[in-house]
């Protein structure tokens, strides 16, 4: 980072106060982490709901900080930039950092599929660029107002490219993330139930995903999900920008035009692609279409985007296959769950050529409608067929209770493994799959 402290603090129009010679020297990197500061860092307090990074600052100064900048005046940090906000604060630097530099942006939003279609079109980026060190990746779950600007803050001289995920709770999350960033690319994997209980529908959802739109560049060009309910919202609300379609959907500019033995054959405007998607289920077919979308967007070779693709691997608890106990299969799917994740990963398991057992948890952040949405994935598992059901949590009980055949309900995580484990066998494929708080990954560990 080339930003000296006097520069940093006409960014976030903050009050000085410490050493006026400190002022001329150079940042060396930014931290929100006291224990990650070495010399010459800048500190930044950001207030969460457990805690007070101000705190904290007194000591990331004796661990070498330059300074410190923070919301309120502590007399025993010795030089520290004064401001409102230090979350704010930090979202100026990294909007400043980012306009330093000419570095073509992708951001992606959507309910489900965003890390996995950022992994896809990441890989895709590798293979153009010929070296990962040239990409810049928001890592994990860096998708929020902390996260995106620490993520941005990371861009040096080498990047050729950057990819980076937004995610949100609340209306306006996006459209201050995507002003941040100002992308050159901007993708809606999708609109879904995720969420719904701070939007109050799925239209209020479609409203505040499109907002990644208004910090989208001039001539930058987004890329929407043509079988969205909303395509017509989300279109609307790019406001004539260029825009490429994905989909199943034949009308969408990258669709499938048919697989033959796991080969999709894509049609994109620049000719047919055929390629070999490892990952399983159809909404990742989807998330490759988009990902696809984003090479054409970005005049890449159909070849490279074709390496990119075939390359990807599973992401981390999203639909991995495992070795389970006696022979078995495990798919670990318990990154997270909403409605329209828990049917695409059923859907998956109902395709399995093996003995099926579904292990489900509670699904979070559903709003009123809670019990009625966990009720409804009772109705799909009996569509489905699936007659070997387990859930735990009070909401998963509405579930087991619309279920037929050998349902079952436990309130503790022990019984339900131990019951598991009686059932488990060569043949048997088992599917594990519940929101982040239910921490479904224990039962994946006992069972692998």
């Amino acid at each position: 980072m080339q930003l000296t402290l006097n520069q940093i603090k006409k960014i976030v129009g903050g009050r000085y106060q410490g050493d006026p010679g400190l002022l001329k020297k150079t940042i060396r990197d930014i931290s929100i982490n006291s224990k990650d500061i070495n010399k010459n860092d800048l500190f930044i307090g950001i207030k969460g709901e457990k805690f007070d990074g101000d705190n904290f600052a007194e000591g990331a100064i004796k661990k070498g900080a330059i300074a410190a900048l923070i919301s309120k005046d502590i007399k025993s940090v010795s030089n520290k930039i004064i401001v409102k906000d230090g979350r704010e604060a930090l979202g100026k630097i990294a909007q400043y950092w980012k306009t330093q530099s000419k570095l073509p942006l992708v951001a992606i939003t959507g309910s489900n599929g965003k890390t996995t279609t950022k992994e896809m079109v990441g890989s895709i980026l590798t293979f153009h660029h010929k070296s990962k060190a040239k990409l810049l990746m928001s890592q994990g779950n860096f998708n929020n107002d902390i996260g995106l600007p620490l993520s941005l803050l990371k861009v040096k001289k080498i990047h050729q490219c950057a990819v980076v995920e937004m995610g949100m709770n609340h209306e306006g999350e996006i459209r201050y993330l995507s002003e941040i960033a100002k992308p050159d690319i901007a993708v809606i994997t999708n609109i879904a139930e995720a969420h719904i209980e701070f939007f109050g529908s799925k239209k209020g959802i479609a409203k505040a995903k499109s907002e990644i739109f208004e910090g989208l560049k001039k001539n930058g060009i987004a890329v929407i999900n043509r079988d969205d309910e909303f395509y017509s919202l989300l279109k609307k609300a790019t406001r004539n920008k260029k825009i490429i379609t994905f989909g199943l959907n034949t009308k969408s500019d990258v669709s499938v035009k048919k697989i033959i033995r796991e080969i999709a054959q894509i049609k994109t405007p620049k000719g047919q692609l055929d390629i070999k998607i490892k990952l399983k289920g159809e909404h990742n077919l989807k998330n490759a279409l988009a990902a696809i979308a984003v090479g054409i967007a970005m005049k890449i070779p159909l070849e490279t985007i074709k390496k990119g693709i075939e390359a990807i691997k599973p992401v981390h608890g999203r639909l991995e296959f495992k070795k389970g106990l006696y022979g078995s299969i495990v798919i670990d799917d318990t990154y997270n769950a909403n409605p329209e994740s828990m049917r695409a990963a059923i859907d998956v398991l109902a395709k399995q050529d093996r003995e099926q057992i579904l292990i489900i948890g509670d699904m979070g952040e559903l709003g009123k409608k809670a019990a009625q949405y966990h009720k409804s994935i009772g109705d799909y598992i009996k569509e489905k067929k699936i007659l070997d059901v387990i859930g735990t949590g009070k909401l998963t009980k509405h579930t087991i209770d619309k279920c037929k055949g050998n349902a079952k309900w436990f309130d503790d995580k022990k019984p339900l493994i131990k019951y598991i484990k009686t059932k488990m066998k060569k043949n048997t494929c088992v599917l594990v799959k519940g929101s982040r708080f239910m921490k479904m990954e224990e039962i994946v560990e006992a069972l692998t």
